[in-house]
């Protein structure tokens, strides 16, 4: 499969992602001959996004469908010219990614898909939660104004703090096919409200302690966009029980 190909595939992959929470609207239904040329369009002028390489004309940023001032920005880091062979992502990618909230080109609250075409090594993956540990630490010296804290209360989906100005890096590979829609793969969300977590517990006599993990790294975290002390909800199928279902905590 080509590059171009992989691009193209994770548009759509991400559309059907994120419908839900986020508005994909502005993403349109785009042939490989059209993202080819998006993605050998010449780099931004901007240098601080020139720096992210080839295709960086193929970032996109939704708007979160309950809280419009909170974005997620997709972007393509690093990618090769096509027919060239990638260059080894460093930690220092990490340093480029926070100069977008210092210089603010993006919102201090928020976040950020990262899209690689290298493998996510551990030391990579380090490098990142440490990232948004220091993010995590300085969104707690920055007052959210009050526009985004009414969206918040009148939201359906139980942001905090914690959910905003994270940063998650994939594999390009992780999302040319949706995983959620194999057919081996049973129905997951997201359950972020701490009401429901509680009667989720007290039904099922047990703390959070006791719950299965899914960590942070998780495909499946990273599709959900769990937060640590979030549940992801599994509902499986039996012939003989029917329909049931499991809970797993973040970490």
């Amino acid at each position: 499969m080509s590059i171009v190909e992989k691009v193209t595939k994770t548009r759509v992959t991400l559309k059907e992602v994120f419908s839900n929470e986020w508005d994909t609207s502005i993403m349109p239904d785009l042939s490989n001959n059209e993202v080819e040329k998006m993605y050998t369009l010449p780099s931004s002028k901007n240098k601080q996004i020139a720096q992210f390489g080839v295709a960086s004309a193929c970032n996109f940023s939704l708007k979160h469908r309950s809280i419009p001032s909170y974005n997620l920005h997709v972007i393509y880091y690093n990618f090769p010219e096509i027919g060239k062979s990638s260059s080894k992502i460093t930690k220092s990618s990490c340093d480029k990614i926070e100069s977008l909230y210092s210089s603010e080109l993006i919102g201090p609250f928020d976040s950020i898909i990262m899209i690689i075409n290298d493998n996510i090594s551990e030391s990579l993956q380090s490098s990142f939660d440490a990232l948004n540990v220091k993010l995590q630490n300085d969104l707690e010296s920055i007052e959210m104004d009050g526009k985004i804290l009414d969206e918040m209360k009148k939201s359906k989906y139980y942001l905090e703090k914690k959910h905003f100005r994270n940063v998650t890096v994939f594999n390009v590979n992780n999302l040319t096919n949706n995983i959620m829609n194999h057919r081996l793969v049973p129905e997951q969300t997201a359950i972020r409200d701490r009401d429901q977590i509680k009667e989720i517990l007290e039904q099922n006599n047990c703390n959070t302690k006791q719950l299965p993990i899914i960590l942070k790294g998780d495909i499946v975290s990273k599709y959900l966009r769990l937060s640590s002390g979030d549940i992801c909800k599994v509902t499986r199928k039996s012939i003989k029980t029917g329909e049931y279902n499991f809970y797993r905590i973040c970490y």
